[in-house]
């Protein structure tokens, strides 16, 4: 067979060169193989040599400059013969694509020419021992230094190891940043001088793929081949996982066609009892069963497929949707054509208990069944919720002549390299996304999450486009829950707005009725986003040490973070509740601000925010944490028998380097503080502590009061350190 015609016009074009292939080359020789075949690797480099192999790669760099639909087409396709195949194919072209798009010049001109003609193998390296689906939580090292960045650690569950040549591998550049810290390199898998390859966990059925790991030992790799940079690694990894689902989906529909084409020619072949096998109606209704899974699995993945193409907002969804009808449903009706063909399904030349095998691997395969269902549960409100768009009350909305009222809004998008834009936009409420109850928004507050998502510093914001703003106080418009009534005063802190859904840096908001609480009788708004959320975890962690006995009388509390909104208003609840108060801070020239707080004493962070003793003096009755790390690690060494550390934040880091000295020698107790998706009856009996507790006069000279724009401009200062306090927004 010669190189294929690079002017392959169309994915139909590209579909029927692939099974030219497979039958002029790799049929014939997988029948002289008795069903067993090792890594499917020649037939990749040869498809390569044909010009099959760049179906996404731009024409201009070689390739055939086909859409998604392409990959798509092409997973089907070669899943038909063989599964391992078709999963070593993909992941050497889907690491072409990667670099294509998204790697230097340098490095595109390196691995580019060379992978497209099959020389250099690709694979992604994603999972490690211990961090599969987990994937914040990988253990692969990578080290700055002067001459490139050194990598070490080791991957696992990878296809094309066992002769590949390169690997994107995704690694931590700092612990203490999480996912924020992952990067991404171009790595050469051929120098066994700093890479051993992890062959000893051979996958029954899938040798095709390859699949198999690797250990890097100081493995230094240059600039030029960083593919994604420390914060982008993350997010990159993240937005490739759609595709890679409905391309398992769509290898789904090769296994379970190629399956049924060979029942039927089997069962209508065979005479039993003087009619073919196939006239039976039980066995030809089964058949009938696993055809209908079939169809719908293709009509599923043609749409997510649409979907990821148009790079619309029900990508996610439509791709879960698919992959989780590939796991639940292929297997199944495999095992039915098994069932129809008799003992000559189980033979080794018909190959069905290799596809049987492939079937289950694919439940697992970028998310098992039960991450599709999570995944698919997050749009379920969305989908299904009553909405405020078709209750049936007066649309307080409208302006008097009939329009839609417009308001502004701090809106953010991604360009076309993925970076974060942010900009002030005049909206109306139908552009806001689905939701029970419609609030015109009267104060809001820039926060520490709110700044990252504005500033795009952090992987934060979950989907695009997106309105930041965590917290919000405002008066119901519109209300599908009977529970609100137009001109309700409510109040919303956490449940993920900002990050996964619109927040209240804007004139309305549309939200869900569970995610609401009134604003406490006698609080005004403005009075509300003073303490806001920042208030609002300040006091749980006040109720959580009070909940386990922490008395005004048992000694000094410590908080730490104390220049920002939790610490300050900890400090301020503490005090009036008659504690003694350390306000831990590295910023000595707030003294005065956190002693008219009530601090009592003030000590410098630096004394808390190295590696210390398992053991430390006995200093504190109690503590609140916002700072987490060798902080909390030094907070709980020198709290007293007995004490209580209330942890709320991880601003030092997310780590937490110590022993268990303090627990099993002192009974200290660690309580952990989440204000985000605490329940309903606690955010209230919170915002009625504080509504009495902390008049606003205690806030006044830790609150600034902001316009929407001024918001905008002063999101990077708030990153920087350089703002004190509270930052309330006022939207009109």
């Amino acid at each position: 067979m010669n190189r294929i015609d690079t002017d392959i016009a169309d994915v139909g074009a590209l579909a029927e060169a692939l099974r030219a292939y497979i039958e002029d080359e790799v049929r014939p020789e997988l029948a002289g193989l008795n069903g067993e075949h090792a890594w499917s690797g020649p037939w990749v480099r040869r498809a390569c040599e044909l010009g099959l192999a760049g179906i996404e790669i731009p024409r201009s760099m070689g390739g055939l400059g086909l859409p998604f639909a392409g990959r798509v087409a092409a997973a089907r396709t070669l899943a038909s013969l063989d599964f391992g195949f078709a999963f070593s194919f993909i992941n050497h072209h889907s690491a072409m694509v990667r670099i294509a798009e998204d790697a230097n010049a340098q490095a595109r001109a390196t691995y580019l020419p060379p992978m497209l003609r099959g020389e250099l193998i690709g694979c992604t390296a994603m999972s490690e021992p211990g961090a599969g689906s987990d994937f914040s939580a990988i253990r692969m090292q990578a080290r700055k230094t002067p001459q490139g960045w050194l990598l070490n650690g080791e991957k696992q569950w990878v296809a094309n190891v066992h002769g590949g040549e390169i690997a994107l591998v995704f690694a931590q550049t700092d612990e203490q940043r999480g996912a924020a810290g992952i990067a991404c390199f171009i790595v050469r898998l051929d120098d066994p001088a700093v890479c051993t390859r992890i062959l000893d966990q051979p996958l029954d059925g899938l040798e095709g793929a390859g699949v198999g790991g690797f250990r890097l030992h100081d493995y230094l790799a240059a600039e030029s081949d960083m593919l994604y940079a420390p914060g982008d690694g993350f997010r990159q990894a993240m937005a490739g996982v759609n595709k890679a689902r409905v391309h398992v989906a769509a290898m789904a529909c090769g296994l379970m066609h190629a399956a049924l084409e060979q029942a039927v020619r089997h069962t209508a072949s065979r005479v039993a009892f003087g009619q073919p096998v196939l006239n039976q109606q039980g066995l030809r209704w089964s058949l009938v069963d696993a055809a209908t899974q079939h169809d719908i699995l293709i009509r599923l993945t043609e749409a997510a497929t649409r979907h990821i193409e148009a790079d619309d907002d029900q990508a996610m969804e439509a791709a879960a949707t698919a992959k989780l009808h590939a796991g639940e449903h292929c297997l199944p009706a495999i095992a039915q054509c098994m069932q129809a063909m008799g003992a000559r399904g189980l033979t080794q030349a018909e190959s069905l208990s290799r596809k049987l095998l492939a079937a289950k691997a694919l439940c697992l395969a970028d998310g098992s069944n039960e991450m599709m269902r999570e995944r698919i549960a997050t749009t379920l409100v969305q989908r299904y919720m009553p909405s405020f768009r078709h209750s049936a009350r007066t649309d307080a909305a409208r302006t008097k002549d009939g329009g839609t009222a417009e308001f502004a809004a701090i809106h953010l998008t991604k360009d076309g390299e993925g970076r974060t834009r942010a900009e002030l936009r005049t909206l109306t409420p139908d552009a806001l996304p689905e939701g029970e109850v419609l609030v015109k928004v009267s104060h809001s507050t820039l926060n520490y999450k709110d700044a990252l998502a504005i500033t795009g510093s952090s992987p934060v914001v979950r989907s695009f486009p997106m309105v930041p703003g965590i917290d919000f106080v405002g008066t119901v418009e519109r209300s599908a829950d009977p529970r609100y009534q137009v001109g309700d005063a409510v109040l919303l802190n956490g449940w993920g707005v900002g990050e996964a859904h619109w927040g209240g840096l804007a004139g309305y908001a549309s939200v869900r009725a569970d995610w609401l609480i009134p604003l406490p009788h006698g609080m005004s708004p403005a009075h509300a986003m003073a303490i806001g959320t920042a208030g609002y975890t300040a006091m749980l962690c006040v109720m959580a040490l009070q909940a386990h006995g922490v008395a005004p009388g048992a000694g000094p509390v410590l908080v730490t973070g104390a220049n920002g909104g939790v610490g300050s208003i900890a400090i301020a609840l503490l005090a009036r509740a008659g504690h003694l108060v350390t306000a831990s801070t590295g910023r000595r020239e707030e003294e005065p601000h956190l002693r008219a707080l009530g601090a009592s004493a003030i000590m410098d962070r630096n004394l808390l925010s190295n590696a210390g003793k398992p053991l430390q003096k006995e200093n504190w009755a109690a503590a609140v944490d916002c700072v987490g790390s060798h902080t909390l690690a030094n907070v709980l060494a020198g709290t007293r028998y007995g004490g209580v550390v209330a942890a709320c934040g991880l601003a030092q880091g997310m780590d937490l380097p110590a022993t268990v000295a303090p627990f099993i020698l002192r009974g200290v107790s660690l309580i952990g503080i989440d204000s985000v998706q605490a329940p309903r009856e606690r955010r209230l009996q919170a915002w009625q502590r504080l509504a009495r507790d902390l008049p606003a006069d205690v806030l006044d000279s830790n609150t600034r009061t902001v316009s929407l724009p001024d918001a905008l401009a002063l999101a990077p200062e708030l990153l920087a350190g350089k703002i004190r306090g509270r930052v309330v927004v006022q939207i009109d």
